[in-house]
């Protein structure tokens, strides 16, 4: 479950773009949808001359309930329900400030028909994973109930919709029930309080000090988490989950009028229960208010700036014209985003990146936002940067050769939309019909998007941009300034305010004429010539060597239209690194931000403006290049600018330059809370604190250049072994064919990796003695780890019961830390078996706890392991560890990134082949005995590492 502070405000897209990636899969029905009906009114698309997708079944019951059904065969056999209600924090009472929230939490804790503590379980058993299929969250006007059915069978939909309808309005509340959650609820709010959360209430206060948006957090106050009583709970249910304010949403691969049928039988009769709630005051802006200054000091915060100008909120239905307004007002804004990103690639730019936001909140008001990441301590020269190049585009405008850049990525974002629109993802199809609920828009189909950016292109130059920019800015309220600094600023709020003024008196010039240039690295020389090619017949794959030894591996799916999958793989990687120089190729994973010897990196971004490439290189463990989604018209030119990374990387001055601005901004929030501090020191202790796992320290990183690097890697970029990895919607000739004239043309290369075999040996912690890491978080904060040493994957059977093992402690942790003891929101435990280094891995259980609750927790998870250890696992808990395991490996392989794990090195490992076509069956296959054989093997306390993070302001 989780809390989304808020939604409206954070839509920066209008429907335009918005919907080119919400397409049907099923052709148009020959007849237009009508839209002179009640769904039609309910949905708002009644009186739009924007046509609505008619694949889409929009009803509304005469109850009120709205639904919306789409038939939708990506991913097959499976179903998402969303099932949404127009309430939130807003909503609430002064004593009743997070009960929206604590609402949500009572949904999955006992019903009329699904007693407490039941429902997870249910679920379980039918093959969902709390969490990853069945989860929750509540914001300032909505809490949104979630369900990724794994299948689309008649029994998962019943279930699916018995439950929905068990959440509207069955909910049994009972206080018994509520105390209990208590206890979760504000580790939830324990662990959300952080320095992100403090900066957006201050943001919030700051903003809009006339509204009750910044007393409306929706994790709500501790008081009234600890103290409400359930007849609060009762009175915002009653008032609130009523079917007029509710919405559902169900896209899948089913029958619609069959699923129409099963929603009508199951809440029609659905009524709400006493007096409506009123629709909550939200205050107002002052549009009148002088420009004002604001601060917000924390050292793990990104410096940053932000200028910040309101203007009241116009109700206006959704119209060809209003969309093709909001186009060119977004092309303008698009282009001031792209001048701050060209800055902040400059040497010497106080700058990481920049950006504009356009942003409507809750039909009240539209705020138009720029600001930037700062350099830290560079806030004041940030500052007027973002001033000076937002008022640039108010009073100069924009050139035609930055709105043709713009136009052409939209071109080919809604071309990649049409080509993919029977294979959408049903998850963003839901989604998005969840957000039209609001009537704020009209749902359409890609192509309806495409003809009218048509339609609107010829008339989009750059006087009309540049006009429709200074109209959509234009009677905005004067500007608030607000600066984020690790430090407090000298002069506070009145020195902000005095930079913001005189960087208004600054006279700004029209803006540079830029231009574009040819990739200059299309040709590589004579195309390569196939010497094998063969077939792993049962998985799909086919495997080819070039003469001169580069490895092409392909898999072709239809799982994505249009979408195709890219791995390049060149011997090297971290392995190259040593104890002696642990940051040997450190700098080698931002290769891509270095660019390359003819174009730096924004020159990149400009020369593919309009196709899908992405200027991405960087390394893993084992190698150097990287992975990356182009299409098949793309294809080519990706694999051009890859083999360019290869053969004429960059090292460029402003590569380095941003890598140095961006480091001491990361590493200022690696103690912020205690996760970060595990993050960061964790990986170096289970290492058995070798050099080369550890985070190094930031100093060393800043000392590091291209010269040191380029030596360290030059024999890799120019004579490594090179394996290539295609997975996607691509005919395997033109792959061929693409991969032949690029790396395949290259010099010979060495025909094996080199196994580096000194370098992959990694020791487990031989001391196993508590560690205790400090974060400067909150003092109640703490997480607790404990860490059993296993082994490396390789042998699938028991990899395959290790990781089943840790879903079973896992559904312990949770029954024993949330439900009963009440001490952690959101327990874990995994199996993390490494397939680089051999007989290095682990099991591990974690919890985010109060820092008094440490010695339980512990007992807890001490105790779990013995229950593991000492008796088989109950058939029944093993079947809910087991059931989602599976659901989740079944749906992976419908999907591309699961076939590239496996593709990228189907030549050089081609034994973990047997991986997937095993992996489900012996998941299957494991029997309690055989975990608890594994329990007794791994899970020994005096092998135990104890990793805990409290604050630096704990007592005792």
């Amino acid at each position: 479950m989780t809390i989304f502070p808020f939604r409206r405000v954070a839509i920066a897209l209008s429907p335009l773009l918005i919907l080119a990636t919400t397409a049907a899969t099923q052709p148009a029905p020959s007849a237009p949808v009508n839209p002179q009906t009640p769904a039609a009114r309910a949905w708002n698309y009644a009186d739009s001359d924007v046509p609505v997708d008619p694949n889409i079944v929009f009803g509304v019951l005469p109850n009120g309930m709205k639904y919306a059904l789409l038939h939708n065969e990506t991913p097959r056999d499976s179903v998402i329900i969303r099932m949404r209600f127009d309430v939130g924090s807003f909503d609430e009472a002064d004593d009743q400030r997070g009960l929206a929230h604590f609402l949500e939490h009572m949904a999955f804790n006992g019903s009329t028909h699904v007693p407490e503590g039941e429902m997870i379980k249910l679920l379980e058993r039918k093959g969902l994973a709390f969490g990853a299929d069945t989860n929750a969250s509540t914001g300032f006007d909505q809490t949104l109930y979630k369900l990724d059915l794994p299948s689309a069978s008649d029994d998962l939909i019943d279930t699916g919709l018995m439950l929905m309808r068990e959440t509207a309005s069955e909910l049994t509340l009972d206080p018994a029930a509520i105390d209990r959650e208590r206890g979760v609820i504000l580790s939830e709010r324990r662990a959300r309080d952080s320095y992100q959360l403090r900066n957006l209430a201050d943001q919030f206060a700051f903003a809009m000090p006339g509204m009750i948006v910044a007393d409306r957090l929706p994790i709500g106050t501790e008081e009234v988490i600890r103290t409400a009583p359930a007849s609060r709970l009762r009175d915002l249910y009653d008032r609130y989950y009523r079917p007029e304010r509710a919405t559902l949403v169900m896209v899948g691969d089913f029958d619609t009028a069959a699923v129409e049928a099963k929603i009508k039988a199951r809440f029609a009769d659905w009524q709400g229960r006493g007096p409506a709630g009123p629709e909550p005051g939200l205050g107002s802006i002052d549009y009148d208010r002088a420009s004002a200054a604001d601060d917000f000091v924390d050292p793990a915060i990104n410096d940053g700036v932000t200028i910040a100008r309101f203007k009241p909120w116009a109700d206006e239905p959704d119209t060809r014209a209003k969309r093709i307004r909001n186009l060119a007002e977004e092309v303008g804004e698009a282009i001031v985003d792209r001048r701050l990103a060209r800055l902040a690639l400059a040497e010497d730019s106080p700058i990481l990146s920049g950006y504009v936001n356009d942003l409507e909140g809750w039909k009240t008001f539209d705020l138009v936002t720029a600001g930037a990441v700062a350099k830290e301590g560079a806030w004041k020269d940030a500052l007027a940067l973002v001033e000076q190049e937002y008022r640039r585009a108010v009073e100069h405008g924009f050139t035609q050769s930055e709105v043709d850049e713009q136009l052409a990525r939209r071109r080919n974002a809604l071309k990649t939309a049409v080509a993919g629109a029977a294979t959408r993802r049903s998850e963003a199809l839901a989604d998005g019909l969840v957000n039209a609920a609001d009537g704020d828009f009209v749902f359409v189909r890609p192509e309806t998007t495409a003809a009218l950016f048509a339609a609107a292109e010829p008339s989009l130059d750059a006087a009309t941009v540049s006009d429709a920019f200074r109209q959509r800015v234009s009677g905005m309220s004067p500007p608030l300034a607000r600066v984020t600094s690790k430090t407090p600023i000298d002069g506070g709020t009145g020195a902000i305010l005095a930079e913001l003024k005189a960087s208004q008196a600054v006279a700004v010039a029209p803006p540079a004429a830029t231009e574009s240039t040819a990739f200059a690295y299309t040709g590589f020389g004579t195309p390569g010539r196939v010497v094998s090619d063969e077939r792993v017949e049962d998985l799909g794959i086919r495997r080819i060597r070039f003469a001169n030894n580069v490895m092409l591996n392909i898999k072709r799916t239809d799982f994505q239209k249009d979408k195709v999958w890219l791995s390049v793989r060149v011997d090297g990687g971290t392995l190259l690194a040593t104890r002696d120089d642990p940051t040997k190729v450190a700098l080698a994973g931002s290769l891509g931000v270095g660019g390359l010897e003819a174009h730096s990196y924004d020159d990149l971004r400009t020369i593919f403006a309009g196709k899908t490439v992405a200027p991405s290189f960087g390394s893993d463990i084992d190698a150097f290049g990287g992975r990356v989604v182009t299409s098949p018209e793309d294809f080519r030119l990706q694999a051009d600018l890859m083999a360019a990374y290869v053969t004429h990387p960059g090292y460029r001055a402003d590569g380095l330059a941003l890598i140095r601005r961006v480091l001491p901004q990361r590493y200022a929030a690696n103690d912020a809370t205690p996760a970060a501090v595990m993050g960061r020191d964790v990986g170096g202790i289970l290492a058995n604190d070798d050099p080369r796992a550890e985070t190094p320290p930031l100093a060393t990183l800043l000392t590091l250049d291209w010269g040191q690097l380029k030596p360290v890697i030059a024999d890799s970029l120019a004579h490594g072994a090179i394996e290539i990895g295609v997975v996607g919607d691509i005919d395997e000739a033109a792959a061929i064919d693409a991969i032949a004239a690029t790396f395949g043309a290259l010099p010979e290369r060495r025909a094996a990796f080199d196994p580096r075999a000194a370098s992959r040996v990694r020791e487990y912690q031989a001391d196993t003695s508590e560690r205790t890491l400090i974060h400067k978080g909150p003092a109640d904060q703490a997480e607790l780890r404990v860490y059993w040493p296993a082994r490396d994957d390789s042998d699938l059977g028991e990899a395959m019961r290790l990781n089943l093992l840790a879903r079973v402690m896992q559904l312990k942790l949770t029954e024993e830390l949330r439900e009963r003891l009440g001490e952690s929101y959101s327990p874990g435990a995994a199996a993390s078996l490494s397939d680089e280094f051999p007989h290095f891995g682990h099991l591990f259980a974690a919890a985010n706890v109060d820092y008094q609750d440490i010695a339980t927790t512990r007992a807890a998870m001490f105790g779990i392991a013995k229950d593991l250890r000492d008796r088989p696992v109950d058939t029944d808990l093993l079947d809910r560890a087991r059931r989602p395991f599976v659901e989740a490996l079944v749906k992976a392989r419908r999907e591309n990134s699961y076939w590239m794990n496996y593709v990228a090195e189907a030549s050089t490992r081609p034994d973990r082949l047997d991986r997937s076509r095993h992996a489900i069956e012996e998941v299957e296959a494991a029997t309690p005995a055989e975990l608890q054989a594994l329990a007794v093997r791994y899970l020994v306390d005096d092998k135990a590492l104890v990793i805990k993070a409290i604050s630096d302001k704990a007592g005792g």
